[in-house]
């Protein structure tokens, strides 16, 4: 089977469940971002490590620990609590194991931990969040997947300027221009749809809104995409994993998404927060 063959078994299997967990959201949400924050997390360590290591144990248990704090204490201190406790573990596995525990592989445990576990809680946190999380929540797909799709039809039809020294080295200026200025326009046109349709009352202007958040968020997507391009340079592989079909492993599908869910939930706060539209 071809591997564009897979893709659209994989995204006519997987979008159904994706979509339906989103709009639940609650625990069907937090068990799956845990799952695939466990997945994701050992991805990467074994990236790093070319193979399990007890340190890593460390990682996986502060992740279910993290989760369930979210689900039942939400955003606050109980998030830094748990952060807390993750570093304590690890210093006391580098006391305890100091003759067989590498200094490196404690730096690996935590960096993994903050970059998958971490920062893709923030999917959960947004559509938990108190200001219309629910339809917040969608502009984190919206604008990474929006930039991933318009920069590969603008980089195939305009792109010139290789961006030669970067991590993506094939990709082009015009490329990541037409898929931020493409995702901002499909976060307009959802905000715009959005407040059409379900006939809510916003505070200030959600169509508006909509287009911050996807732009910002788009502009972000493409750190995390090169950033997971990076780390597979430096480690030498060219897959994350392969449990998803003709895309390869939880990170090489979530790459931009994981950096793009906290940004998403700094500027929904600040937009509510700030008056950004005050003459609408």
């Amino acid at each position: 089977m071809s591997s564009v063959a897979k893709r659209v078994i994989t995204g006519i299997v997987g979008l159904p469940l994706v979509v339906a967990v989103v709009h639940i959201g609650g625990i069907p949400l937090v068990v799956v971002c845990a799952f695939a924050a466990l997945v994701g997390l050992r991805e990467l360590y074994l990236a790093f490590a070319k193979e399990d290591k007890p340190i890593h144990a460390v990682g996986y248990l502060a992740t279910v620990g993290y989760y369930i704090a979210i689900y039942f204490f939400g955003p606050g201190y109980w998030l830094l609590i748990s952060l807390t406790l993750f570093m304590i573990a690890v210093q006391t596995c580098l006391v305890i194991f100091f003759r067989h525990l590498p200094l490196e592989d404690c730096v690996t445990a935590v960096y993994g931990f903050l970059y998958v576990p971490f920062l893709l809680s923030f999917i959960v946190l947004v559509r938990e969040h108190e200001a219309l999380g629910a339809f917040y929540v969608w502009l984190i797909f919206i604008s990474s997947f929006g930039c991933d799709t318009f920069a590969y039809i603008t980089g195939m039809t305009l792109g010139r300027r290789k961006l030669e020294g970067s991590p993506s080295p094939s990709k082009s200026l015009e490329g990541l221009v037409g898929g931020v200025v493409g995702a901002t326009l499909l976060g307009l046109l959802y905000g715009w749809l959005v407040t059409r349709f379900f006939g809510l009352e916003f505070e200030g202007n959600f169509m508006l809104n909509a287009a911050a958040i996807s732009f910002v968020g788009a502009g972000f997507s493409i750190i995390g995409d090169m950033a997971a391009s990076a780390i597979k340079r430096h480690t030498k592989i060219k897959d994350f994993g392969y449990i998803i079909p003709g895309h390869g492993g939880i990170l090489d599908r979530m790459d931009s998404i994981v950096v793009v869910a906290p940004m998403v939930y700094l500027v929904i706060n600040l937009l509510i927060w700030v008056p950004v539209w005050p003459w609408i």
